[in-house]
């Protein structure tokens, strides 16, 4: 007896690239590509053609300097510029995303799609994996495109039209309360407003429909009461995120991954702290809110020649952005380590009164040949451990461009006023 079958599905195919899936539900494997190389437009539309495809799209072996990095994301639209995120040093739309023993993974644990706390998220991502831990710190990748597709006719029917709640205060308001204090919890909420977005999002080019809630910042549906927000929440993201709906991406050094933020939502694996982890990324902006009716919304205005789009355009109200380290207090005149005439106490005296010595012994055992003050210690441990590995580095390469060997409050005052743009 013999069967007729095919083990196959339907895939498209490509002239410059070839494209393997990773799993059932999205993810593909991209060959034939070397994404440091001036890509013609041929090859960007296949890899764009690919994106819509699969979702997520993976690389090995691609090397790049941050200069290759940011052309190839201009290829692809305009890039955010600075925000809460540590950016590398000379390129203010690259996100530095350094893992250590003084930083976790933090809020990126949770499933999330980027940036979808601003009334304009972001379109795609590229992220390069520069040095990555041995066997951990893996990122899995969920469709919800399949999620909306295998809820219920009647589940569809309730869903559309609620809209829901998408703020940062979910996931880090208590980190950056406990680890800043008011203060720096006003400042973040000031920089980034709850925004509201439809819980069914209609994607603009291919026209599929997705759940658009997630784990990370959807805190709840306006339509409903307390009680029924939270259980329908609860219900709609323990559906999403089924191993059905996923792909999982075991990082090596110099592999890439790009993503369409606009159906997929994603979380890292914290299971290799502390050992090091080191990643650039650059977010595409949408100039399309999430919509039910995407043709018909509003387009964001912005320079098109500009090298970034600012993140407060990102908001339909605009906020008033200040930048600096997260979690510290604005920094007040020149940061000296010095009295002052008048009496003022000296800001060294004042910050080393609260360190936690064995945190001063921590930074101090490392061997980069900067050791920090108690005050720079004390400020340093403020800052919410999500942020806290990046600013550290920031110090210490502040501290080595200029030719010192400690680290103190100045050198935290001249990265800060860095952050701000001064």
């Amino acid at each position: 007896m013999s069967y007729l079958f095919t083990s196959q599905r339907e895939l498209p195919s490509y002239r410059h690239l070839e494209a393997e899936p990773l799993s059932g539900a999205l993810g593909a494997m991209i060959s034939g590509v070397d994404l440091a190389d001036d890509l013609s437009r041929d090859v960007i539309n296949e890899i764009y053609a690919a994106l819509l495809e699969f979702k997520v799209l993976f690389l090995r072996d691609q090397e790049m300097t941050d200069e290759q990095h940011l052309r190839l994301a201009r290829k692809f639209g305009m890039p955010q510029g600075p925000g809460s995120i540590p950016q590398v040093e000379g390129y203010p739309m690259i996100r530095l995303q350094r893992m250590d023993e003084y930083q976790t993974i933090g809020g990126d644990v949770n499933y999330h799609s980027d940036d979808s706390y601003r009334d304009y998220p972001s379109r795609m991502s590229i992220l390069r994996g520069l040095t990555m831990p041995i066997g951990g710190g893996n990122t899995i990748w969920c469709d919800m495109e399949k999620a909306y597709a295998s809820l219920s006719g009647p589940m569809k029917t309730f869903l559309e039209g609620l809209t829901a709640e998408h703020t940062l205060s979910k996931n880090f308001g208590q980190g950056i309360l406990e680890g800043g204090g008011a203060k720096a919890y006003e400042d973040m909420m000031k920089r980034n407003p709850p925004v509201v977005h439809p819980v069914i999002r209609t994607h603009p080019e291919t026209g599929r429909k997705c759940l658009y809630v997630n784990e990370m910042l959807t805190s709840r549906f306006l339509e409903l009461n307390k009680e029924e927000s939270d259980a329908l929440l609860e219900m709609l993201l323990e559906h999403s995120y089924q191993p059905e709906h996923e792909c999982r991406f075991f990082w090596r050094d110099n592999s890439v991954a790009i993503w369409d933020n606009r159906c997929t939502q994603h979380r890292g694996i914290n299971d290799f702290t502390p050992a090091f982890r080191l990643m650039h990324r650059i977010a595409i902006v949408d100039d399309r809110r999430p919509s039910l009716d995407p043709d018909n919304e509003p387009r964001l205005p912005y320079d098109r020649n500009a090298d970034f789009i600012r993140v407060e355009d990102l908001f339909v109200n605009k906020p008033e952005l200040t930048y600096h380290v997260d979690g510290e207090e604005p920094a007040q005149g020149n940061g000296a380590a010095t009295e002052s005439g008048n009496g003022a106490a000296d800001p060294e005296d004042e910050y080393a009164a609260e360190v936690d010595r064995k945190f001063l012994e921590k930074l101090n055992g490392n061997r980069h040949g900067i050791a920090f003050t108690a005050g720079a210690a004390a400020r340093l441990e403020k800052i919410p451990r999500m942020f806290r590995g990046a600013a550290i580095s920031a110090v210490i390469a502040e501290a080595q461009k200029q030719g010192s060997t400690e680290a103190n409050i100045s050198i935290l005052d001249a990265v800060q006023a860095k952050r701000r743009g001064g």
